[in-house]
C-alpha cells in the first residue's frame, strides 16, 4: 500500500510544530528520569549489600544524557571490590584479658554476617588494603610472596556494576513510573 503525502503539507507543519513544543518537556523529563534512576539504583545497591560507604557506590556509577537524542545511560565500574570494603575485624578475649586478633567478620550481603576466622587485612604494594584468609594450621606461607608463588589469592566482593545488572529489572518499572509523570508534569 502505498501513502501520497503531497497535499499533506499542513498536517505535516502541525505534526513538525507539536514535536518541537514538545521536545523541551520530553528532554526535561528523561533528565528527571535519569538523575532519579541513578540515585534510586545507587539506595538499593546500598540497602541490599553490605557497602560500608553509599559514596564508593556513588564515585562508581556515571551518568550521561544526550538531548538531542532524547537517550540517557546509567553505568557501573565492574572491577571488583575489596573484601575490606564489607569487613569489621572481629577480636576474642585472650590470656589476661588482652584483645586477640580472631578474623574479620563480612558482610557481602546486608545483615548478613559471615565470620572468616583466618582473615586478615594489610597495605598492599598500591597502598589498598589487601585481604587475605588463611586456614587454621596453615603456616606454608608467611608474605606476599610467597602466597603468590603457591597460587592463594586476594579475596574480593561484589562489583558495583554487578550488583547494578542483578537489579537492573527491578529498577526499571519505578523509573518508567517516574519518567511518565515527570512528563505530564513538564507536558502541561
Amino acid at each position: 500500500m502505498w501513502l501520497d503525502t503531497s497535499g499533506f503539507d499542513a498536517v505535516a507543519k502541525e505534526l513538525k510544530r507539536m514535536r518541537e513544543a514538545q521536545a523541551p518537556a520530553i528532554a526535561s523529563a528523561v533528565n528527571d528520569a535519569a538523575k532519579f534512576g541513578k540515585q534510586l539504583a545507587i539506595d538499593e545497591i546500598y540497602n541490599k549489600y553490605g557497602f560500608k560507604s553509599k559514596s564508593y557506590i556513588e564515585q562508581n556509577f556515571s551518568l550521561s544524557i544526550n538531548p538531542k537524542t532524547l537517550t540517557a545511560h546509567i553505568s557501573a565500574r565492574y572491577r571488583p571490590s575489596s573484601l575490606t570494603r564489607f569487613a569489621t575485624p572481629k577480636h576474642k578475649v585472650g590470656k589476661r584479658s588482652q584483645r586477640v586478633a580472631s578474623g574479620q567478620v563480612v558482610k557481602s550481603l546486608r545483615n548478613k554476617p559471615t565470620w572468616l576466622k583466618g582473615a586478615f587485612t594489610f597495605i598492599g604494594k598500591n597502598g589498598n588494603q589487601v585481604m587475605y584468609s588463611r586456614s587454621k594450621g596453615d603456616n606454608s606461607w608467611r608474605s606476599f610472596k610467597e602466597a603468590k608463588a603457591q597460587g592463594v589469592k586476594a579475596l574480593y566482593g561484589p562489583s558495583v556494576g554487578g550488583s547494578f545488572a542483578f537489579m537492573r529489572d527491578d529498577l526499571e518499572a519505578p523509573i518508567i513510573a517516574h519518567l511518565r509523570k515527570r512528563y505530564g508534569q513538564h507536558a502541561k
